[in-house]
């Protein structure tokens, strides 16, 4: 049988997908962690467009929108797919001031243009439109799709710096024009059930083979402690500081961007702030870590979230403490919850003391079961649902 007979019998291979997310390969997202398994069996086009957030005057805001503009008229971020049922990412031009009336409607037309053209190349004619931030509403109807879909990561509106009732708004508007909701997370889903619209948690993935590539080394100098992601809002500093002074031989890893100050911990020897290290080389960097933690305050932004690093974390193969996140209490049975600060400072003393009992062969074989292609299967079989 040939490769492209097998294909054609292959579950994925009937869909066509157009996906606005985040820039492909930048930060891999969990939008994109589920697109790539659809590859190579049905085609994705991939659409960058600005994000929720105003720009501010910092150098980061500054390097960030002139980097886009040389994007898009150099033409760097646009690729096409080279094989069949490949990738294709384009860039349209967009503006970000989402409030003014003029700018969404050039947004629209520069928008409809660009995929139209793509979609054209492709020879796509039944494709199935997925949106992943309010502000892609404006899309939802004008992109001769067969379907759409608005599949939700985050509560957006709560997100530092934005504006909750104009991200609100335009929620509700891109909750009305999308066929169905598809949400990380039991609280997410929760909020779009009086839409109408077919609402459907699909849990977190993970790439399993990836950060199995982290291989504990038994014999280290000290113990260490580590935290990757963003450094935000979300993390309890504080708590983190608190456990370096009860634990100072013990060595605490931040690894990430930060987007808030981290000058509290100068002078502190036992913490080191670093940078991000890419997706592909995450895992080696890994290999002397003995404890993961999540020490994410208890905000309503925190809890609305479902991290991503959680899996990961478990995927590495090492005990996990968190706070006393909604997404971290599902996973109690691999995640030791922390209900407050001092019984997380205690846990992460008895994973010192090798006192935190961590079932490994049952977290490998959830995890097993928690693939980005299982997600992918589980999320193609919906959509399917939908158009029966």
């Amino acid at each position: 049988m040939s490769d492209e007979s097998k294909t054609s019998h292959h579950p994925f291979s009937d869909f066509q997908w157009v996906v606005f997310g985040p820039d492909w390969g930048r930060h891999p997202s969990s939008s994109q962690h589920l697109f790539s398994e659809f590859l190579g069996f049905s085609p994705v086009l991939w659409v960058e467009t600005v994000g929720l957030r105003m720009p501010q005057f910092t150098m980061r805001d500054l390097k960030r929108s002139v980097q886009k503009i040389v994007d898009f008229v150099s033409g760097r971020r646009r690729c096409f797919a080279k094989v069949r049922n490949g990738l294709t990412v384009i860039c349209p031009p967009t503006l970000p001031f989402t409030r003014i009336k003029l700018v969404r409607l050039l947004n629209i037309w520069l928008v409809r243009r660009s995929v139209a053209k793509a979609t054209r190349s492709l020879d796509f004619n039944k494709h199935t439109l997925v949106v992943t931030t309010p502000a892609q509403g404006d899309f939802v109807g004008k992109l001769g799709e067969e379907r759409s879909i608005y599949y939700c990561a985050d509560q957006y509106a709560l997100w530092p710096g934005m504006n909750q009732q104009h991200i609100s708004q335009m929620e509700r508007l891109l909750t009305n024009r999308v066929d169905a909701i598809v949400a990380v997370s039991d609280l997410l889903a929760a909020q779009f059930q009086q839409s109408g619209k077919p609402v459907y948690t699909l849990n977190q993935g993970v790439n399993t083979v990836h950060f199995s590539r982290s291989q504990p080394q038994q014999l280290t100098e000290h113990f260490e402690i580590v935290y990757f992601g963003m450094i935000d809002e979300r993390l309890d500093l504080d708590l983190i500081l608190e456990v370096a002074s009860r634990l100072p031989k013990t060595v605490i890893r931040l690894i990430g961007p930060a987007t808030v100050s981290v000058h509290m911990f100068e002078g502190v020897a036992n913490i080191h702030v670093e940078p991000a290290i890419p997706y592909e080389h995450l895992p080696g960097s890994l290999n002397t870590a003995n404890l993961f933690i999540i020490p994410f305050v208890l905000s309503e932004l925190a809890c609305s979230c479902s991290p991503l690093k959680i899996k990961e974390y478990l995927a590495c193969a090492r005990p996990v403490i968190s706070t006393a996140l909604p997404e971290a209490e599902r996973l109690s049975q691999f995640v030791h919850v922390a209900k407050d600060r001092s019984a997380f400072v205690e846990a992460v003393v008895a994973a010192t003391e090798g006192k935190l009992s961590f079932d490994m062969q049952g977290t490998q074989r959830f995890i097993e079961s928690e693939t980005w292609r299982a997600k992918a299967m589980e999320f193609g079989q919906f959509v399917n649902g939908l158009h029966a």
